[in-house]
């Protein structure tokens, strides 16, 4: 039995789509049969589309099957069950097993039909490929996690959320090579202005759950900024992920040909970038960590060139036009060798840093 006790998509995949890889991978290389695997679902669903999707998968209990879910909810040996499998999530070929499988959901040809008509009333056509972008919203935590950012908790969120005038000369950069880009998000803060940005606003003006799933899994690729968790349901069904302002270098996206760029650490006291090895050694979310920001360092955010420079990196890799140089590949090396006692199961290897913000910070290695 998978449970998941928060009602976020990221617990979802990190629990279940891991899981369900693994077991495909293990009955595919074993040869015994598939086990019998359900899924409990213990708050709200945080997307009803996305876990109806998983409901054709296996047998899932969420708020439609309360009584079934009691059940299993208070059965002893079903607990044993579960311990012991999810145990299994933090296999070193974790990754490897994840980049190699196919997605474990699919749409419907009824979901098909409706998603093109989505598509053709957000961008006039069908074909026209598209970009999907989020960022960080600060009415989205408030909704969700009022007491997440209080003044007594050793966290500090929102100091590090980027703001979406950074992003403008990437999206308008993207348009100009002829991609739509749809702004995503659950709730946000404030519609943007089109003049300033060729952006489809379809978060403010138009989301669904359904909508929401059929756009990330049928975009070219995900733009997800600050750590924003668009990028997993993008992901369970493979779609190509540009991470920018992240501040965690412990842990990696799951895409294999995924891209991403750092917010960096500017030490008050010592008047520098402080390197990837301190930053490493800070663990998951140094950005997030009053203990720091509010004393020597002072957060770095990605520049809007920056983040334009990795998003056209993305887009010439996908379609075959990237030139990678013998310095691209040494550098990349180089970073790969400071994550080195960081468990396989958290880092995927392919994913890369953005090229050109590895080059401007190599001094940083």
């Amino acid at each position: 039995m998978l449970r998941c006790e928060v009602s976020r998509i990221s617990n979802i995949v990190e629990d279940l789509e891991v899981a369900l890889r693994i077991e495909a991978h293990s009955t595919k290389i074993s040869g015994a049969k598939p086990a019998l695997l359900f899924a409990v679902l213990d708050c709200d669903s945080p997307n009803k589309a996305f876990t109806a999707m998983y409901g054709r998968v296996l047998p899932f209990l969420d708020d439609d099957r309360p009584f079934f879910r009691g059940i299993i909810r208070y059965t002893p040996p079903i607990l044993r069950i579960e311990r012991r499998y999810l145990a299994r999530r933090q296999s070193e070929n974790q990754m490897i097993i994840w980049a190699e499988s196919p997605p474990t959901l699919a749409f419907t040809d009824a979901e098909k039909r409706r998603g093109f008509e989505l598509q053709k009333n957000l961008l006039s056509e069908t074909a026209k490929p598209f970009v999907c972008i989020a960022l960080p919203e600060k009415s989205y935590y408030l909704k969700k996690y009022p007491l997440i950012n209080s003044p007594k908790s050793k966290k500090d969120i929102y100091t590090c959320m980027p703001s979406w005038e950074r992003y403008y000369l990437s999206i308008n950069s993207l348009s100009d090579t002829g991609l739509s880009v749809i702004r995503m998000g659950q709730s946000v803060d404030s519609e943007i202005d089109q003049s300033s940005c060729k952006i489809i606003d379809y978060a403010t003006n138009s989301r669904s759950e359904f909508g929401d799933v059929w756009l990330l899994g049928n975009c070219k690729f995900v733009i997800a900024g600050g750590g924003t968790g668009v990028y997993w349901p993008a992901s369970t069904l493979n779609k190509p992920v540009v991470t920018t302002d992240l501040y965690s270098m412990v842990t990696t996206s799951y895409g294999p040909n995924d891209l991403t760029i750092y917010q960096l650490a500017w030490s008050r006291s010592e008047k520098k970038l402080m390197p990837f090895s301190w930053m490493i050694k800070q663990g998951e979310g140094w950005a997030h960590k009053r203990s720091l920001i509010e004393d020597d360092i002072e957060i770095v955010k990605n520049t809007s060139e920056e983040i334009t420079e990795v998003v056209l990196e993305m887009d010439q890799r996908l379609n075959g036009t990237w030139i990678e140089t013998e310095e691209d590949i040494e550098l990349q090396n180089r970073f790969k060798k400071l994550r080195d006692a960081v468990p396989k199961w958290q880092v995927q290897e392919g994913v890369r840093i953005g090229a050109d913000f590895l080059r401007r910070y190599q001094h940083l290695l």
